[in-house]
Order: C-alpha cells, then structure tokens, then sequence
C-alpha cells in the first residue's frame, strides 16, 4: 500500500511524504508535519494509543489528523456480533479488530476531535460502521 501511495502523492503535484508508524514509533522530528491522514489503520496496530501519541508528536501545534477508521458500531445488536466475531477475524484479515472504539482512542491518544461523522458503509454491518473526521492535537 506505501508504495501505491508514493506513485499517486508523485502524481499529485504537491509534497507528500509517506511514513509508517511501527513499534519504535514514528521516524521524523516532532512538529514536523501539517497533516497527517490515517485511514483504515487503527484496527491492526497492537497499541493503537501509542501509535497516536507518536502522531501527535510528530504534528505541528497547528496540525490536523484527518482519519476514516472503520469501528465499534453504536446498535447494540450489531456491537455484539463485533465483540463475538473479532476473535477469529483478527488471524484472517491483519490482526484487524472489529470492536474497537475509535473516537475513544483517538481522544486518549492526544487529540480533540474537531469533526466526526460516522455511518454504515455497504457490507456486513459487523465489518462497515466507519468513523471519519478531522483533530487537532491537546496542546
């Protein structure tokens, strides 16, 4: 997938630098970067907080994370079967979790969430409630 990213930033005419968080963090500066876009990523990471403390760090004061991640749905039927079914979906797709609640980890990882939309996208219910939205690091 980095690799697809860096061929479309080529294309696009404007400076993208593409970085992967992994377990010794992220390797740049603090307060380097203006935005940084999360998309899909929080499900797999083992230490999610951790992974967004270490954008917070590398993201100037006046930064924003844009994110979509998909997550715990709010219907009570549905966050059930998440509970129930990410056990053994986690082996087959990544070490992916279902159930985790995104804007929780988000706030807990030092950010404030500035905008947040959230909504079903076509699948299974289980696999599709997706968050997006845009924050801001707590200064």
């Amino acid at each position: 997938m980095q690799s697809l990213a860096r061929e479309r930033a080529a294309d696009i005419g404007i400076p993208v630098e593409v970085i992967a968080v992994d377990v010794q963090g992220i390797h740049a500066d603090t307060d380097q970067f203006d935005t940084i876009v999360m998309t899909f990523t929080l499900c797999s990471i083992d230490d999610p907080v951790a992974a967004l403390r270490e954008m917070a760090r590398v993201l100037k004061p006046s930064g924003r994370l844009l994110f979509c991640e998909h997550g715990l749905a709010p219907d009570s039927s549905v966050e059930r079967w998440q509970h129930r079914l990410t056990p053994f979906w986690k082996p087959i797709a990544g070490g992916c979790h279902l159930d985790r609640d995104i804007p929780a980890l988000i706030r807990e990882g030092g950010f404030a969430i500035d905008e947040l939309s959230e909504a079903y996208l076509p699948g299974p219910r289980p696999m599709s409630y997706v968050y997006s939205g845009v924050a801001q690091q707590i200064a």
